[in-house]
């Protein structure tokens, strides 16, 4: 089975976010420097997991996504 590039970035986050300890958040440049993933991919992956409830995101200061 074969996954697009989207899918392997989106795989990637999610299996970042579950390995955080509870409570913590990361942020959109923290995952893009761990995988070597452009922002603008990222931040596109991260917005569709947040509209579909995968994920938890939080805007401002002291936000992130969970």
């Amino acid at each position: 089975m074969q996954l697009t590039r989207y899918t392997d970035y989106g795989l990637r986050t999610l299996i970042y976010l579950a390995l955080l300890p509870e409570g913590k958040k990361a942020s959109i440049d923290e995952i893009s420097q761990v995988y070597g993933i452009s922002r603008n991919n990222l931040n596109k992956i991260v917005h569709q997991l947040g509209k579909a409830n995968i994920i938890q995101t939080q805007r401002g200061k002291g936000g992130g996504f969970f």
